[in-house]
Protein backbone atom coordinates (compact mmCIF):
# COMPACT_ATOMS: atom_id res chain seq x y z
CA UNK A 1 0.00 0.00 0.00
CA UNK A 2 1.90 3.00 -1.12
CA UNK A 3 1.57 6.26 0.72
CA UNK A 4 -1.30 7.66 -0.90
CA UNK A 5 -3.43 4.80 -0.64
CA UNK A 6 -2.83 4.78 3.52
CA UNK A 7 -5.46 5.51 6.58
CA UNK A 8 -2.33 7.96 7.43
CA UNK A 9 -2.70 9.78 4.22
CA UNK A 10 -6.61 9.92 4.32
CA UNK A 11 -6.84 11.41 7.27
CA UNK A 12 -4.01 14.19 6.52
CA UNK A 13 -6.01 14.93 3.50
CA UNK A 14 -9.98 15.04 5.40
CA UNK A 15 -8.57 16.78 8.04
CA UNK A 16 -7.34 19.46 5.47
CA UNK A 17 -10.60 19.52 4.04
CA UNK A 18 -12.19 19.84 7.06
CA UNK A 19 -10.89 23.13 7.60
CA UNK A 20 -11.82 24.22 4.08
CA UNK A 21 -15.51 23.24 3.60
CA UNK A 22 -16.14 25.45 1.15
CA UNK A 23 -13.21 24.66 -1.17
CA UNK A 24 -14.43 20.73 -0.86
CA UNK A 25 -18.10 21.93 -2.08
CA UNK A 26 -16.73 23.47 -4.93
CA UNK A 27 -14.28 20.44 -5.90
CA UNK A 28 -17.16 18.37 -5.19
CA UNK A 29 -19.39 20.49 -7.56
CA UNK A 30 -17.15 20.67 -10.27
CA UNK A 31 -16.19 16.81 -10.16
CA UNK A 32 -19.83 15.87 -10.36
CA UNK A 33 -20.73 18.70 -12.95
CA UNK A 34 -22.97 20.80 -10.85
CA UNK A 35 -24.49 17.83 -9.32
CA UNK A 36 -23.37 17.02 -6.35
CA UNK A 37 -26.34 18.29 -3.74
CA UNK A 38 -28.91 16.76 -6.08
CA UNK A 39 -27.51 13.42 -6.10
CA UNK A 40 -26.71 13.63 -2.54
CA UNK A 41 -30.76 14.21 -2.00
CA UNK A 42 -31.13 11.62 -4.48
CA UNK A 43 -28.94 9.50 -2.46
CA UNK A 44 -30.96 10.37 0.76
CA UNK A 45 -34.40 9.52 -1.05
CA UNK A 46 -33.10 5.92 -2.37
CA UNK A 47 -32.91 5.24 1.76
CA UNK A 48 -36.74 5.76 2.11
CA UNK A 49 -36.53 6.76 5.42
CA UNK A 50 -39.55 6.83 7.93
CA UNK A 51 -40.04 8.62 10.89
CA UNK A 52 -38.78 7.15 13.52
CA UNK A 53 -35.91 5.98 11.83
CA UNK A 54 -32.14 4.99 12.96
CA UNK A 55 -29.60 6.08 10.10
CA UNK A 56 -26.18 5.59 9.71
CA UNK A 57 -24.12 8.24 7.65
CA UNK A 58 -20.81 6.63 7.61
CA UNK A 59 -17.69 8.97 6.93
CA UNK A 60 -19.79 11.80 7.50
CA UNK A 61 -17.56 14.41 6.84
CA UNK A 62 -18.29 17.99 7.94
CA UNK A 63 -22.22 16.47 8.18
CA UNK A 64 -23.68 18.07 4.71
CA UNK A 65 -26.45 14.89 4.50
CA UNK A 66 -26.98 15.83 8.40
CA UNK A 67 -30.02 18.07 7.07
CA UNK A 68 -31.55 15.84 4.81
CA UNK A 69 -31.72 12.76 7.17
CA UNK A 70 -32.95 14.70 10.13
CA UNK A 71 -35.38 15.94 7.84
CA UNK A 72 -36.42 12.35 6.95
CA UNK A 73 -36.39 10.93 10.33
CA UNK A 74 -38.02 13.09 11.86
CA UNK A 75 -37.76 14.25 16.21
CA UNK A 76 -38.53 10.56 17.08
CA UNK A 77 -35.70 9.34 14.73
CA UNK A 78 -31.77 8.95 14.94
CA UNK A 79 -28.64 10.34 12.76
CA UNK A 80 -25.94 8.74 13.51
CA UNK A 81 -22.45 10.84 12.15
CA UNK A 82 -19.56 8.74 12.39
CA UNK A 83 -15.88 9.97 10.78
CA UNK A 84 -11.94 8.71 11.17
CA UNK A 85 -10.66 12.10 10.17
CA UNK A 86 -10.54 13.64 13.51
CA UNK A 87 -11.36 16.92 12.03
CA UNK A 88 -13.98 15.78 9.84
CA UNK A 89 -15.48 14.60 13.02
CA UNK A 90 -15.16 17.79 15.23
CA UNK A 91 -16.67 19.53 12.35
CA UNK A 92 -19.56 17.67 11.96
CA UNK A 93 -19.83 17.62 15.65
CA UNK A 94 -19.77 21.23 15.83
CA UNK A 95 -22.50 21.38 13.23
CA UNK A 96 -24.50 19.18 15.47
CA UNK A 97 -24.42 21.40 18.25
CA UNK A 98 -25.39 24.39 16.36
CA UNK A 99 -28.56 22.82 15.28
CA UNK A 100 -29.17 21.78 18.46
CA UNK A 101 -31.30 18.71 17.70
CA UNK A 102 -31.15 16.02 19.71
CA UNK A 103 -31.92 13.26 17.18
CA UNK A 104 -27.70 13.77 15.73
CA UNK A 105 -25.16 11.68 17.48
CA UNK A 106 -21.82 12.35 15.93
CA UNK A 107 -18.67 10.38 16.92
CA UNK A 108 -15.10 9.33 15.27
CA UNK A 109 -14.84 6.00 14.55
CA UNK A 110 -12.95 3.45 11.98
CA UNK A 111 -15.42 2.20 9.47
CA UNK A 112 -13.79 -1.52 9.91
CA UNK A 113 -15.03 -1.54 13.28
CA UNK A 114 -18.04 0.51 13.84
CA UNK A 115 -19.13 1.37 17.68
CA UNK A 116 -22.88 0.03 16.87
CA UNK A 117 -24.40 -3.31 17.78
CA UNK A 118 -25.47 -5.90 15.17
CA UNK A 119 -28.57 -4.51 13.68
CA UNK A 120 -28.41 -1.23 15.05
CA UNK A 121 -29.45 0.89 12.19
CA UNK A 122 -32.37 0.75 10.11
CA UNK A 123 -30.39 2.10 6.88
CA UNK A 124 -26.49 3.86 6.12
CA UNK A 125 -25.40 6.24 3.90
CA UNK A 126 -22.55 6.81 2.36
CA UNK A 127 -21.42 9.24 0.10
CA UNK A 128 -17.99 9.98 -1.85
CA UNK A 129 -16.29 7.72 0.80
CA UNK A 130 -16.26 4.09 0.01
CA UNK A 131 -13.92 4.50 -2.82
CA UNK A 132 -11.55 5.98 -0.86
CA UNK A 133 -11.59 4.05 3.00
CA UNK A 134 -8.63 2.14 2.85
CA UNK A 135 -10.13 -1.24 3.84
CA UNK A 136 -13.37 -0.33 1.77
CA UNK A 137 -14.26 -4.17 2.37
CA UNK A 138 -14.22 -4.01 6.07
CA UNK A 139 -16.77 -0.94 5.81
CA UNK A 140 -18.77 -3.03 3.56
CA UNK A 141 -18.93 -5.86 6.00
CA UNK A 142 -19.63 -3.43 8.85
CA UNK A 143 -22.36 -1.91 6.90
CA UNK A 144 -23.71 -5.39 6.35
CA UNK A 145 -23.19 -6.02 10.49
CA UNK A 146 -25.14 -2.91 11.66
CA UNK A 147 -27.74 -2.24 9.37
CA UNK A 148 -31.11 -4.75 10.26
CA UNK A 149 -32.15 -7.58 7.65
CA UNK A 150 -34.74 -5.58 5.68
CA UNK A 151 -32.81 -2.51 5.44
CA UNK A 152 -31.07 -0.10 3.46
CA UNK A 153 -28.02 1.14 2.33
CA UNK A 154 -26.71 3.58 -0.26
CA UNK A 155 -23.74 4.69 -1.63
CA UNK A 156 -23.19 8.03 -3.79
CA UNK A 157 -19.57 7.74 -5.06
CA UNK A 158 -17.51 8.48 -8.35
CA UNK A 159 -15.46 5.93 -10.46
CA UNK A 160 -13.27 6.83 -13.99
CA UNK A 161 -14.43 7.01 -17.04
CA UNK A 162 -15.50 3.84 -18.37
CA UNK A 163 -16.03 4.63 -22.15
CA UNK A 164 -15.35 6.47 -24.80
CA UNK A 165 -12.24 9.04 -25.86
CA UNK A 166 -12.14 10.43 -22.80
CA UNK A 167 -10.64 7.75 -20.90
CA UNK A 168 -7.90 8.96 -22.18
CA UNK A 169 -7.87 11.67 -19.28
CA UNK A 170 -7.95 8.58 -16.42
CA UNK A 171 -4.40 8.47 -15.35
CA UNK A 172 -3.88 12.09 -15.08
CA UNK A 173 -7.46 12.58 -13.33
CA UNK A 174 -7.06 9.41 -11.08
CA UNK A 175 -3.55 10.76 -9.76
CA UNK A 176 -4.91 13.95 -8.68
CA UNK A 177 -8.20 12.49 -7.03
CA UNK A 178 -5.99 9.98 -5.18
CA UNK A 179 -4.07 12.72 -4.02
CA UNK A 180 -6.74 14.74 -3.30
CA UNK A 181 -9.36 12.55 -1.94
CA UNK A 182 -7.24 9.08 -1.00
CA UNK A 183 -9.35 7.63 -4.15
CA UNK A 184 -8.84 4.52 -4.81
CA UNK A 185 -10.13 4.39 -8.73
CA UNK A 186 -9.56 0.66 -9.58
CA UNK A 187 -12.00 -0.20 -7.42
CA UNK A 188 -15.71 -1.45 -9.02
CA UNK A 189 -17.47 -0.71 -5.39
CA UNK A 190 -21.41 -1.74 -7.32
CA UNK A 191 -19.44 -5.73 -7.91
CA UNK A 192 -17.97 -5.77 -4.24
CA UNK A 193 -21.40 -3.96 -2.80
CA UNK A 194 -23.31 -6.90 -4.92
CA UNK A 195 -20.23 -9.81 -3.52
CA UNK A 196 -21.13 -8.61 -0.17
CA UNK A 197 -25.19 -8.47 0.00
CA UNK A 198 -26.29 -10.64 -3.25
CA UNK A 199 -26.05 -9.67 -6.84
CA UNK A 200 -30.24 -9.20 -6.99
CA UNK A 201 -30.20 -7.30 -3.97
CA UNK A 202 -28.16 -3.94 -5.61
CA UNK A 203 -29.61 -1.24 -7.73
CA UNK A 204 -27.25 0.69 -9.39
CA UNK A 205 -27.73 4.49 -11.38
CA UNK A 206 -24.68 6.21 -13.06
CA UNK A 207 -25.11 9.69 -13.93
CA UNK A 208 -23.00 12.12 -15.99
CA UNK A 209 -21.26 9.46 -18.46
CA UNK A 210 -21.25 6.71 -15.94
CA UNK A 211 -18.67 8.82 -13.88
CA UNK A 212 -21.13 8.99 -10.95
CA UNK A 213 -23.29 5.96 -9.34
CA UNK A 214 -25.75 5.97 -6.71
CA UNK A 215 -26.27 1.90 -5.40
CA UNK A 216 -29.01 1.10 -3.45
CA UNK A 217 -29.23 -2.01 -1.25
CA UNK A 218 -31.40 -4.07 -0.06
CA UNK A 219 -30.47 -5.96 3.17
CA UNK A 220 -31.48 -9.58 2.60
CA UNK A 221 -33.81 -10.87 5.91
CA UNK A 222 -31.44 -13.52 6.22
CA UNK A 223 -28.06 -13.25 5.83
Amino acid sequence: MTDVQSQSHADRVYDWWSRHPGLFDLFATAAFFGRYRSLRRMAVDRLGLERGDRVLDLACGTGPNFPLLVEAVGSGGTVVGLDHSRGMAVAALQRAHEAGDESLRVARADAGALPLPDDAMDAALCTLSLSAIPDHLAAIQELRRVVRPGGRVVVLDAQPYQSGPIRVFNPLVNRVSALATNWYPDRHLPTDLRAAFGADRVDVDCHNGGTAFVATVRVPESL
